[in-house]
C-alpha cells in the first residue's frame, strides 16, 4: 500500500507561513509513522513545492523565509518529503485524459484520481475538504471511495494492521489532547506487562475514561472504581521514595483484578504503572 501527498489540500488557505507550519505537526507525525514501516511509502507529484500555502506564497517560497526553532523541525521534515522520489506523475496510472469527478469538480491528472485508480490513500494538510475523511470520486465507469488522512489517530484506525504501530505509540496517539498523559510511564511496570486481551480492556477503559463529562463522573463510576491509592504503611506503599513524594496517587480499574496508577496534575491524569495481580492493591 502506498500513500499520495494530496496537493488539492494546499490551495492558499493560511494566512501566513507561521500559521501553515504549525499545523504541520500532525501530517509530519503520520510521515514519521509511514516511513517506519519499509514496506509503505509517500508518493507526490513532481511540482508539490509549487502548492500555495497562503495567498501569495507556495512551499518553495519556505526556503526564502526565516523559520522559528520551535518549527524548523515541521519544515525540514516536510522539505525531505516534497523534494525527493518518489513522483508519482512521472508514470501515471489512472487515465488523465478520462473525466474524474469529486464534489462535481473534475480532478482528472491529480492524486486524488490517482488514489481511487490505484486503491491507495491521500495524505492531507490541514482542511476541512480533507480531515480525516473518506472521499466519493466517480468516472463514467466507477464509484471510487478515498481515504483523506490527516491525524496520526485516523492512520492507526484505518492503517493499523498495515503501520504495525508499538503499544505505547497507540497509547500517546489515540489520547493525545485528552484528560489522560503517558509522558510519565514507567517502561517496568508499562503496557509491554500487559497480554493482548488485557491491552485491549485497557484501550477499552481508557476510552470510558476520557468520554467522561468530569472528573466527579468518574468518581461516581462504580465500574471504574477511581479511588485514593491508601497504603496501611509505609513498607507496603508501592510508590515510596522521593520521586513521587508529594503526589497523591490514584488508580482505578481496568478489569476485575487490573488496576492503573498515576496521579491527576491539573486537568490530566499522568499515568504511571500498570498491575496485573492485584497484589499492590489489595494492600491500599
Amino acid at each position: 500500500m502506498q500513500f499520495l501527498l494530496n496537493e488539492r489540500s494546499l490551495y492558499g488557505q493560511f494566512r501566513s507561513t507561521q500559521e501553515f507550519l504549525k499545523s504541520l505537526k500532525p501530517v509530519v507525525r503520520c510521515i514519521k509513522m509511514i516511513h517506519d514501516c519499509p514496506e509503505l511509502g509517500i508518493y507526490k507529484i513532481l511540482n508539490f513545492h509549487e502548492c500555495k500555502i497562503t495567498k501569495d506564497e507556495t512551499l518553495s517560497d519556505l526556503k526564502l523565509c526565516g523559520v522559528p526553532d520551535e518549527l524548523l523541525r515541521f519544515k525540514l521534515s516536510l522539505d525531505r518529503e516534497v523534494y525527493h522520489e518518489p513522483y508519482w506523475d512521472r508514470l501515471p496510472v489512472h487515465d488523465v485524459s478520462q473525466e474524474f469527478l469529486w464534489e462535481g469538480e473534475n480532478v482528472a491528472a491529480t492524486s486524488l484520481a490517482e488514489a481511487a485508480v490505484t486503491n491507495n490513500s491521500l495524505l492531507s494538510f490541514q482542511s476541512e475538504r480533507f480531515l480525516d475523511r473518506v472521499l466519493i470520486l466517480r468516472n463514467q465507469e466507477f464509484t471510487y471511495q478515498v481515504d483523506s488522512i490527516h491525524t496520526p489517530r485516523y492512520l492507526l484506525e484505518q492503517y493499523h494492521d498495515s503501520i504495525h504501530p508499538d503499544r505505547k505509540l497507540i497509547l500517546f496517539v489515540r489520547y493525545e489532547g485528552t484528560r489522560i498523559d503517558f509522558s510519565t510511564l514507567e517502561d517496568d511496570y508499562g503496557v509491554a506487562i500487559l497480554e493482548k486481551n488485557e491491552f485491549a480492556e485497557l484501550l477499552s477503559t481508557l476510552d470510558k475514561f476520557v468520554k467522561h463529562e468530569s472528573w466527579e463522573s468518574i468518581g461516581r463510576d462504580d465500574g471504574l472504581e477511581y479511588k485514593k491509592y491508601n497504603p496501611s504503611s509505609i513498607k507496603e506503599n508501592w510508590f515510596r521514595g522521593a520521586k513521587y513524594q508529594g503526589k497523591t496517587i490514584m488508580k482505578f480499574r481496568f478489569s476485575r483484578i487490573l488496576r492503573c496508577y498515576g496521579y491527576r496534575k491539573g486537568d490530566r491524569f499522568r499515568v504511571l504503572r500498570f498491575e496485573r495481580d492485584h497484589k499492590i492493591s489489595n494492600y491500599g
